[in-house]
Formats: C-alpha cells, structure tokens, sequence
C-alpha cells in the first residue's frame, strides 16, 4: 500500500479544522430557525388571538398555557443537566452506523439513558396525577365565563404529561454534539404546532389551540425515533441491571437547577393565573400576551448561547479555559444585543400601532417597558448561568431562590393592589438592582476559584 506524501499527511489537520469552520454555522442556523419560527409563529399567534378571541377569551389562553408551563417544574431542570451531563459522559465515545455507542465508557453512557427515561416516566405519572384535577379546581370556579373548557384542559394535560416522556431523548443527544438533528426535529415539531394552533383559532375552536402545540411536540420526536433511532430507546429499557450514580453525577446540579426552574415560573409564569384570579381574564391576558412578546425576544437571543452548550460542557471537562471563553465571549455578546434590539423595535411596534386594538391587548407602555428590563436582566443572568453550568455547578442558585422567595409574597400582594403595574415594578426592580449586579460578581469569583482549584 502506497503511503501518503508527508505534506498531505501534515495539511491533514488544518483540511479537517477548514471543514469543521466551514460546516460550524449548520448549527446555528438550525437552531435560529427553529427560534426564529417561534418567534415568527408567536407573533402570528398574537395576532389571530387578538382577532379571534374575545379580551376574557385571551385570558383564558394565556392563562391555560401558564399552568400547563408547570410542567418545567416536573422537569425538575433535568432536560438541560442531560445536556450537561451527556456531553462530560460521551467525551471518547462515537455513534455507530447503527446508532448504538462505542467506546470505553459506553456502559456508563447507557447507564445514564436509561435512568433518565425512567426518572421522565415517574415524572409524566406525577404530573398528569396533580395538574389535571388542580386544573379542574383552579378553572372550576370560573366556568361560568367559559363553559366550554373541560375536554380542553384534559387533552392539554394528557399530552403535555405523555410529551414528558421522550425529553431525555433529544437532550441527550444535544449533549453528544448532534445539534442539527435536534433542532430539526424540535423545527418540525414547532412548525406542524404552530400551524395546528393557527386552524383552531381560525376555526372558532378558541381553547383547542393550546393544546397543538404540545401534541406536535410529542407527535413527531416519536415518529422520529420510531423511524430513525431505536436502538437509543432500546437502550433506555436495555439498562436495569447498569448501576449509575445518579446522586453524585446529576443530582447535585439538578436539584439547583430545579430550584431556579420553580424560582423562574414563579417569578414570570404564575402572575398570569394570579391576575386572572385578582383582576380578571381581561388583565391576565394582557400581561400573558405581553410576556409572550418578551419571550419571544428571549428565545431568540439565547439561540447564540444555545448552540454552544455541548461545546462549552466539554471544554471545562477538558480544562481548555481558552475555548472556554472563547465560545462564551462572543455569543454571549452577540445573544446580549440580539435581545437589546428586540426590546427596541418592540417599542417602536408599540408606537406605530398605538391606535389600532392591538395595543389595547398588552400592557400599558411604561409596564411594557419595565417587563422588557426584567427580560434584559433575566438574559444577561441566565447566559451567566450558562456559562458555569459548564463546569457542572449551580452557583447562582442561593441567590435567585432567595430573591424568589421574598419577592413572591410581594407580587401577589402588589397584583391584588396595584394590578399588573405593580406586578411589573416589582420583577423589574428585582432582577435589574439585585439579581443582576450580584450575579456578575458571582460569575467572576467562581471562575477565579474554580480555574484556580482544577
């Protein structure tokens, strides 16, 4: 066998590095699709709902998918710890042609697969056991403004529960590097949901949007994986009797991030039913549709971080602090003025249509305002956060949990007296003067220490 001139063998590396930069954007550009879709599919969602729906009627929607969003909370932060974890556990690993793993380690791989799944099944049963009837009371006692709302709430409930189920799946495999079939898969998912939502609305079927949605959600990751990768379920049920130390290897962040999971939905979530419980669909709908324009911008800046997180994980398990920060810097910079843009023409929007209905469904000005600075605020912490979870720790835990948990009392009194304008005043205040300015001393100590100790 002939062997290769030297300068070929030499050039070798640089060829695959040229590859691997000019190949690098396909991830991007899968998951700013798939965030842009969203944000695209929001606003055209935001736009039929104020055509089709009644001001109470949109209460109702916005309030429905903020219960329902507890389902984050049976998560228990556990969909991004994979993410995390996967990438740390198939460091030297590779996928077959078959789709089975290889490798020294893969038995602790496997291991952890199938403890996730079944962790995501014990969480599906808990959540369809707990929200469905906590749903039936909560809602119960204002049938009266919409009586056509039980069958709704019970196929939102069942699917979101069943969609609990096949999480692990696609987390895993972001953490393994394979972006692209993630995020083209959660694209397909979000498209054939948004579109499901718009012909309910459309139709006159009001509530039934809400749950399109999520049976997209659940719906096409299974076909997927029926079609393409079941040897990875195979492997989730393949695993009794692999023993993987879930307490040491994933419980330490997970708990953490379950915490700041509960703090999050406390702090955006849960004011949507609190005002329609305090002041009335009308109100509850405004501030839902308003928090759904801000999450939208969110979404779509986190998408330049997003991407990185396998990367990032495996750098700080590799203790390369130079690609450390250099994957973070830039993104984080970029995500940080994605978002800053957003808010702008957020407003701009808002001034050019200050006298159409459309502004009469969301929040006054200066509230809209202040929710855009909470959302600011809430990106810059959460890239922060982001960028230590990859060295698998949750630092910044303590102080959102304590924040969280003085300042709820407050909202909800600040909701009952002063409506969504003092809801508003008060996460603004929170994340802008404390959570925020904590948070970057924070992020600068523990990577001195951590860099410093490894």
């Amino acid at each position: 066998m002939t062997e290769r001139p030297v300068h070929e063998r030499v050039q070798h590396p640089a060829k695959a590095r040229a590859l691997a930069i000019r190949t690098l954007p396909r991830d991007l550009l899968l998951v700013l699709s798939q965030r842009l879709w969203q944000a695209g599919a929001g606003l055209v969602t935001t736009v039929l709902a104020v055509h089709f729906l009644s001001a109470e009627l949109q209460g109702w929607y916005y309030s429905f998918l903020s219960v329902a969003a507890l389902y984050t909370l049976f998560d228990l932060g556990l969909s991004t710890v994979l993410v995390q974890v996967a990438a740390h556990a198939f460091a030297g690993l590779r996928w077959r042609a078959d789709f089975t793993v290889e490798g020294e380690g893969s038995d602790h791989f496997r291991a952890l697969v199938g403890r996730a799944s079944r962790w995501y099944v014990v969480s599906a049963i808990a959540f369809a056991v707990l929200l469905l009837p906590g749903g039936l009371l909560f809602f119960g006692s204002k049938a009266g403004a919409a009586p056509h709302w039980l069958a709704q709430w019970i196929v939102l409930c069942s699917v979101t529960a069943a969609g609990l189920i096949f999480m692990p799946f696609l987390s895993v495999l972001e953490g393994t590097g394979r972006i692209i079939e993630v995020y083209a898969i959660r694209l397909a998912a979000a498209i054939c949901g948004s579109l499901g939502a718009w012909a309910m609305l459309a139709a006159g079927e009001n509530l039934w949007a809400t749950a399109m949605v999520p049976t997209a959600t659940l719906v096409i990751p299974i076909a997927w994986l029926l079609a393409y990768r079941r040897n990875l379920i195979a492997v989730a049920w393949q695993t009794a009797g692999r023993e993987f130390a879930w307490r040491h290897e994933v419980w330490p962040l997970q708990w953490r991030l379950a915490v700041n999971w509960l703090c999050g939905y406390l702090l955006t979530q849960i004011n949507t039913p609190v005002l329609f419980h305090t002041q009335g669909a009308v109100v509850a709908g405004q501030f839902g549709l308003s928090l759904t324009i801000v999450n939208i911008i969110s979404l779509v800046a986190q998408s330049w971080l997003t991407r990185r997180v396998p990367a990032m994980a495996r750098a700080a398990a590799q203790r390369d602090w130079a690609a450390l920060d250099r994957l973070f810097v830039r993104d984080y910079a970029v995500s940080s003025a994605v978002a800053v843009a957003g808010a702008a023409v957020t407003l701009i929007a808002y001034g050019l249509l200050s006298h159409t209905a459309y502004v009469h469904r969301v929040l006054p000005f200066w509230e809209l305002v202040a929710l855009l600075g909470f959302m600011l605020a809430n990106l810059l912490i959460g890239g922060l956060s982001t960028h230590l979870r990859s060295y698998r720790k949750e630092p910044l835990m303590p102080l959102i949990a304590t924040t969280t948990l003085i300042s709820t009392p407050v909202l909800i009194w600040a909701a009952a007296r002063y409506s969504s304008a003092g809801l508003v005043a008060v996460l603004a205040a929170i994340n802008i003067c404390v959570n925020l300015p904590v948070a970057v001393v924070t992020w600068r100590h523990c990577n001195q220490t951590w860099r410093h100790e490894a």
